[in-house]
């Protein structure tokens, strides 16, 4: 008998009440917490040091995290790390000293990495074969508006108190209650098998170049945008308005972008994303100064290039890839994403310690730069797939590697046949 959307969408809906406050809590905290550090001076190098951290603690926690939940359950992981990140937040406002809150940061990541990885497994596994897509398309929509949405507390609410860091710890305290609430059975085993590095190469260089250079550009903005936008008009308003917007056009492109690359080489997308990209990058450098008006319409439109990079590199890389390497390969693309996302925020933020603030989108233009240049060689090295050989895109979340298993393209196997599959696979 056929699944209704309707009936797997009531089953899921206390995991997506769950992930939207959380990511309220952990978004705004984010921003908090770079635009609370400018406001107190601490050096921008230094800024981009302390939110980088965030990416280390997600990178160990998402290797971690299968043993952990194994050893004492979903729940059990869940509550305990939602406690710590919840605490974390709280202890941010008791002590403003640098090597504090960078040890915390690295903490948030670490937690995040495993209450991500728990909520993203349940929906997997309350989701039926013919829904994944549209189970997918909702949780997508919920990550961007939960995430935009979180900055408006920014709007009504000192960021020099203690009041948005109480905010932070009660959305993720409360993320817990719909969660432990709802009748479901725990999920199976979390899959921890990966692709090797050098496998995922000769696969798709693009695809990990792509996810890399994203990871370089997207947490770099993410960390340091507050610190330009504070630099543009000194209001805790103004900056929440300004990454409300940011994150809200990364979403309203994702579908038209994808469906162009659906029916065009990707290569030839990508090219066109990091190369608009880099001209938007620059002329927010050179005149996002100089009026309002001029800089919100060249942010929307490198938002929505931007934040398109990491599904379109990921859609690039599983054309090459079989059905059952899926969720191994995006496990290795991802960790090309975070090691990006470690350097990201520490590369711009020295840049913008020479050049001041514009220094952000002079490093962001720099690396989209090289980006569209290796992009542009790759395009010599091989020929393109033919268009009805391409998989379809599916916009997936930089979240963790159990998300794609939502991917409609996903077929389950087991552990013998992706072990064959990893040593047979052809360079497409």
């Amino acid at each position: 008998m056929p699944v209704s959307f309707r009936s797997v969408l009531l089953a899921v809906a206390p995991l997506l009440v769950s992930l939207g406050v959380l990511l309220i809590g952990t978004t705004l905290l984010g921003t908090l917490l770079s635009l609370r550090m400018d406001q107190e001076g601490v050096p921008v190098d230094h800024i981009g040091l302390i939110m980088a951290l965030y990416s280390v603690g997600f990178v160990v926690g998402t290797r971690l995290c299968p043993n952990v939940v194994e050893m004492v359950g979903h729940i059990r992981a869940f509550a305990a790390f939602a406690a710590v990140a919840s605490a974390s937040a709280l202890v941010h406002a008791l002590w403003l000293d640098e090597v504090t809150w960078a040890v915390l940061r690295m903490l948030t990541g670490f937690c995040m990495a495993f209450l991500i990885t728990i909520v993203e497994s349940w929906l997997n596994a309350r989701s039926a074969n013919e829904v994944r897509g549209r189970v997918m398309s909702t949780y997508m929509i919920v990550t961007y508006l939960s995430a935009g949405s979180s900055q408006a507390f920014l709007w009504v609410t000192d960021p020099s108190g203690f009041a948005l860091f109480a905010v932070v710890a009660i959305a993720v305290s409360l993320s817990l209650v719909p969660l432990a609430l709802a009748r479901i059975e725990s999920p199976p085993q979390i899959p921890g098998a990966r692709l090797r590095l050098r496998e995922l190469i000769r696969i798709s260089p693009l695809g990990v170049a792509g996810c890399f250079g994203a990871g370089l550009i997207l947490s770099a903005f993410n960390a340091l945008a507050p610190v330009y936008a504070r630099g543009v008009e000194d209001s805790a308003e103004w900056v929440g308005q300004f990454m409300m917007i940011t994150i809200l056009a990364g979403f309203l492109l994702q579908l038209p972008v994808g469906r162009l690359s659906d029916r065009f080489d990707r290569r030839r997308v990508i090219l066109g994303l990091t190369a608009a990209t880099a001209v938007t990058g620059l002329l927010i450098a050179l005149l996002g100064q100089v009026s309002v008006w001029i800089l919100l319409p060249l942010v929307v439109l490198y938002s929505g290039f931007s934040l398109t990079l990491y599904p379109i590199s990921l859609s690039h890389a599983n054309d090459y890839l079989t059905p059952s390497q899926l969720v191994p390969a995006s496990a290795g693309l991802l960790l090309c994403y975070g090691v990006g996302a470690i350097a990201g925020p520490v590369a711009a933020s020295w840049v913008m310690g020479r050049l001041g603030n514009d220094g952000l989108f002079y490093y962001i233009a720099a690396v989209s730069v090289l980006l569209s240049a290796f992009t542009a060689w790759r395009m010599t090295r091989r020929q393109s797939l033919p268009n009805e050989e391409q998989g379809a895109f599916v916009a997936v979340p930089q979240t963790t590697p159990v998300v794609v298993e939502l991917d409609p393209r996903y077929e389950p196997v087991d552990d013998d046949q992706l072990s064959f599959d990893f040593d047979v696979r052809e360079t497409g």
